[in-house]
């Protein structure tokens, strides 16, 4: 897929990080598994693999109360169990964490899904995102990009490797030219004819930069409408607040502008939602695909770092 070129080609740095600055709305707090507070169904092992054990889940093992969440249902306490599934998929065991409340006499449990109908929002998926952060070791490890929505630029016809995931703010200037220059290197690795991956860019906003949210969310809605979300990403990386379809004039003539600002705002919503309740701090991020799983790498920070992940 072409994209947009600038005249003075690479940058000096290849991908720089810059600070989110965002801050996520769910209130939970880790909590002792003595706490007076946890009803004493929920202290029980035995009990908690019974209720989480099923055929299409498989085994559970190790549940136990890791965090207490403030719910907006007056009367209603929720708690976050931790624990180990093992199936098929995973043999040696993956931790998962499940979202329980219970009324005020500990009596009744609750489960399901809790939406805020008002912000379309499950709560539950906002409380589980938000509590994987604060128990990784790092927030990238909690980030899970594989369920955020993204733009896809096709790698060589011959290569069968998922795309490399890479995860971005164009509100500064840093990721937007890290962008152009990942997406620039990509694509001439393509022409080359080298077996080069694809790339999935999955955007995200701090909300700092009004322009560049707005363009980041018409970019993903018109990739759904027309097919040209890269092209016009690329060409708001490359110039930013001069992007000629940015204009006022020029969008007011877009037919298709408010079906595609309706698709892109949805998504870059979930999307930055997703990196705050992870507590990331930094952008851009790059996870690796093999197979079933999506492991978060270190930033490669050289032409030739970059040129070995995406031709791997």
């Amino acid at each position: 897929m072409p994209v947009a070129q600038a005249a003075d080609g690479i940058s000096g740095y290849f991908a720089k990080q810059s600070p989110l600055n965002a801050e996520a709305s769910v209130k939970a707090s880790a909590i002792s598994q003595d706490d007076p507070s946890i009803p004493d169904w929920l202290k029980k092992s035995e009990k908690l693999e019974a209720m989480l054990s099923s055929g299409d889940r498989g085994e559970v093992k190790n549940p136990k109360v890791v965090s207490k969440v403030e719910t907006p249902v007056q009367g209603l306490n929720g708690f976050v169990v931790q624990a180990d599934i093992m199936n098929d998929q995973h043999p040696e065991g993956k931790q998962e964490l499940f979202v329980f409340y219970t009324d005020k006499s500990s009596r009744y449990l609750f489960v399901g899904m809790l939406i805020d109908m008002e912000k379309e929002r499950d709560l539950n998926l906002m409380t589980e995102r938000y509590v994987r952060g604060t128990l990784a070791d790092n927030p990238a490890n909690a980030l899970r990009p594989q369920g955020m929505h993204g733009l896809v630029v096709d790698g060589s016809k011959d290569s069968k490797a998922a795309p490399v995931q890479f995860v971005v703010d164009l509100g500064h200037e840093s990721g937007r030219s890290s962008l152009l220059n990942v997406v620039r290197l990509q694509q001439s690795l393509v022409k080359s004819g080298k077996k080069t991956r694809g790339l999935r860019i999955v955007l995200v906003s701090a909300g700092k930069d009004e322009k560049a949210t707005g363009a980041m969310a018409m970019a993903m809605g018109y990739q759904k409408v027309s097919g040209d979300g890269i092209q016009r990403l690329m060409e708001f990386a490359e110039k930013g607040k001069d992007t000629p379809w940015m204009e006022p004039s020029r969008l007011r003539k877009e037919a298709k502008l408010k079906q595609a600002m309706g698709l892109g705002i949805f998504q870059l919503e979930d999307n930055s939602n997703q990196a705050m309740l992870a507590r990331l701090d930094t952008l851009p991020l790059v996870y690796d695909t093999k197979g079933e799983s999506v492991k978060y790498v270190m930033l490669p920070q050289s032409r030739q770092d970059w040129e070995t992940l995406l031709t791997r």
